[in-house]
């Protein structure tokens, strides 16, 4: 579970978050939505313990992330695995060893275990035959599903969906989205995807925090944010179909 408390930070000397509060239960996925500069990466940069807040808390699964001050960086990352926009995959490497780079720099050491490993994460996105490939041998959509196996790797609490199908045509955004959902249907982690398009909204999540200039307009579920009177809500909605 995650919850903020009050939150707040200021970049800057710019208000970017502005009080917000919402809890996220282990049963639910988050979509962040809103305008590109409403808050949403910073919001999650805050979640990660990255942003030191000027005020109010972030708890991730009952420890307190800025109160704590023996919970390091490096293990409250170890909760949480990023799927990039771009997939920023490296190129010079396959695909084995972009998908284990998390393992090895944990300090896995068993080869094997490593290999069984990206072997069933690309198995979840169809890639299992990919090991030996690099990432120019791939398509756009592949390379996408790559970045999500190495998020899978090595079996976080929370995986972040930064705009998982920006730039994608049509049939490649399906594709990654049947593969979005497949873990979600398998309560593999809990999922925060971070976007401005509405398409698809009920696939992705059932929780929805709409930001905008810092600010939390709606938390709630899905199927209510349509109907919420809030006039920017309803101009965004309308401007984005």
């Amino acid at each position: 579970m995650i919850k903020a408390d009050n939150l707040s930070l200021s970049l800057g000397g710019r208000a970017v978050l502005k009080d917000i509060s919402f809890t996220l239960e282990d049963t639910d996925n988050l979509i962040i939505l809103g305008r590109s500069g409403s808050g949403k990466t910073v919001l999650i940069k805050t979640l990660m313990g990255l942003n030191v807040p000027d005020s109010g808390s972030v708890t991730v699964d009952g420890r307190d992330v800025y109160a704590e001050r023996n919970l390091s960086n490096a293990e409250l990352k170890h909760e949480f695995a990023m799927v990039f926009q771009n997939a920023a995959l490296l190129d010079s490497f396959t695909v084995f060893q972009n998908v284990t780079l998390p393992l090895f720099e944990r300090g896995e050491k068993d080869y094997a275990r490593a290999l069984d490993l990206a072997t069933r994460s690309l198995a979840i996105v169809g890639l299992e035959d990919t090991l030996d490939k690099f990432p120019s041998e791939l398509s756009g959509g592949m390379r996408k599903r790559v970045g999500i196996a190495r998020a899978l790797v090595y079996e976080p609490r929370y995986i972040i969906f930064d705009e998982p199908v920006s730039g994608l045509d049509p049939i490649t955004a399906k594709e990654v989205l049947f593969y979005i959902t497949q873990i979600i249907r398998s309560a593999q982690a809990t999922t925060i995807t971070i976007t401005h398009d509405i398409r698809n909204l009920v696939e992705i999540g059932n929780m929805v925090l709409f930001l905008e200039a810092g600010s939390c307009l709606y938390y709630g579920p899905v199927a209510e944010l349509y109907s919420h009177k809030d006039s920017f809500i309803q101009e965004f909605l309308g401007a984005t179909h």
